[in-house]
């Protein structure tokens, strides 16, 4: 008997999902081995570049080792990179020379032990080494070949000059990098330049923060000036002291056979920096505001030097401008505490013609409640919690600016001391400002406005309020001053006043 029962439209489905699933298998398997012996065959080829490098670099005399935007000066470096493309697949080659201090003749003398430790290999140091008086003992040459940027092969050697040394005419420079925590900052680019004498290096500094710089010729004038960036960071420069004035970085003197050393504080931060609010102190919007501020790393040691490294008046007018609802925005702000408006908010704030005071600027987040405005730092790993989106973008910071054409406005410049605990009852804080003596303050609190007891004269007032009442929670501020009020309002994300605690 003939069966001619034929296969279902069901079979017939799942017959086809199986060989397609099969079919995308084989398929992924052969991509897949086939991407990994395309990998073999480029790392091949990649170490026989980076081989055939080294062993040309070995052949060259040994004052020509050093490549252009190293660590090395010489008047003609040899080129960083090189291009071959084999079977049409193109080969970066990336060269990189510096000098080594070796511990077997002894180290050099660095500022401290802690650097020593970092710089000067194989030790500890035979018992009969002394200081080294040319600590640039021999060179290492690392080659990485890219290909499409990722590394295929990596080879490095030392290279010793051929002739015995000898002490050492010139001087050398380590360069620390941190961040304001402290911490070690690596991957940086860190330039060298003395124009005076045609010196201009670069290295990058390593996993602790560090770039030293051998064989660099005398210069007894503070002539060179150290720099360091880093893509995502701040970026910082030494600068020359100004008359009395010390700079905290300041440039570098080299002296034979001596290590000078500077550290340089770079953070990580990201372009939306500020979004202000410029309002009259009854809170109505003010356009056309060309706002001042100023910033970031403090260029000057003495106190009461206010000159910071970012100032949009100095060195020209970056000055930005309020839109008609009253909103401007800063960006690319080093982390820091910023100020407006000058030292007692009264200068480069204006309307056309007419200047404006600052009565007050209050952030939204932050631990400062009035004052200076801090600009956090930032990183895409770990993004700040709170944002304020304006114009498509989120800002890390936003401060309401109060501001006044009335020169005898008070003006409130900081509180210190506004973080209170309920469980202490009296609580005192200072207030720092201008036209401050007489004026009278509520501190405002859902368990109750407070009136606290001030007293002092027209740039501060030491007060003190009884908590014991208050609810745990942002309590604001009222200042007034014959007639005039400056009122932090509550309940619109402000902070400007005391912080209640348990």
């Amino acid at each position: 008997m003939v069966d001619n029962k034929g296969f279902t439209i069901i079979e017939i489905v799942v017959s086809s999902v199986v060989i397609g699933i099969m079919a995308i298998s084989t398929m992924a398997a052969y991509v897949a081995l086939n991407s990994t012996a395309i990998f073999a065959q480029q790392k091949k080829i990649g170490t026989e570049l980076a081989t055939n490098r080294i062993e040309y670099l070995k052949s060259l005399p040994y004052d020509n080792l050093a490549v252009v935007g190293g660590a090395i000066p010489h008047p003609s470096p040899l080129p960083n990179t090189e291009n071959v493309t084999l079977d049409n697949v193109n080969y970066e080659i990336k060269t990189s020379i510096n000098y080594i201090d070796d511990a077997f003749d002894g180290c050099a003398n660095y500022p401290d032990e802690a650097t020593k430790n970092l710089l000067c290999r194989n030790l500890p140091e035979p018992a009969s080494a002394s200081s080294d008086l040319n600590p640039a003992d021999y060179k290492i040459a690392n080659v990485k070949v890219y290909v499409n940027s990722k590394k295929v092969s990596e080879l490095d050697t030392n290279i010793a000059a051929r002739v015995a040394e000898t002490d050492s005419t010139t001087g050398s420079l380590v360069v620390r990098l941190i961040d304001s925590s402290g911490n070690p900052v690596s991957g940086a680019n860190v330039s060298v330049i003395n124009s005076s004498l045609g010196i201009n290096v670069n290295d990058s500094s390593d996993s602790n923060g560090v770039a030293i710089f051998y064989g660099l010729t005398p210069d007894g004038t503070n002539g060179y000036v150290v720099s360091a960036t880093k893509s995502n960071y701040s970026s910082l420069t030494t600068i020359a002291s100004s008359g009395s004035l010390a700079p905290n970085f300041p440039n570098q003197n080299i002296i034979v056979q001596q290590s000078s050393s500077v550290t340089l504080t770079i953070d990580p931060m990201g372009q939306y920096s500020l979004l202000a609010e410029t309002t009259d102190p009854s809170g109505s919007a003010i356009a056309n505001l060309k706002l001042y501020a100023k910033g970031g790393q403090k260029k000057y040691s003495e106190t009461l030097d206010t000159s910071y490294y970012s100032d949009n008046m100095s060195p020209s007018d970056s000055r930005p401008t309020s839109d008609g609802s009253g909103n401007l925005v800063l960006q690319n702000l080093t982390p820091s505490n910023y100020i407006f408006c000058g030292d007692n908010g009264d200068t480069n704030c204006s309307v056309g013609g007419s200047n404006y005071y600052l009565v007050a600027a209050i952030p939204y987040v932050g631990s400062n409640q009035i004052g200076p405005i801090n600009i956090p730092s930032y990183s895409s790993s770990s993004p700040p919690s709170t944002t304020f989106p304006y114009g498509g973008n989120n800002y890390y910071q936003k401060a309401r600016l109060m501001l006044t054409t009335n020169s005898n406005f008070p003006r409130i410049l900081n509180i210190s001391n506004g973080g209170a605990s309920k469980s202490s009852g009296t609580h005192t804080f200072s207030i720092s400002g201008v036209n401050l003596s007489g004026s009278s303050v509520i501190i405002k609190n859902s368990g109750g406005d407070m009136t606290a007891a001030c007293a002092g004269t027209d740039t501060l007032q030491d007060c003190e309020v009884d908590l014991s009442s208050a609810n745990v929670e942002q309590s604001n501020i009222t200042l007034t001053k014959s007639g005039n009020v400056i009122d932090i309002p509550n309940g619109t994300g402000l902070i400007g006043g005391i912080n209640v605690t348990p």
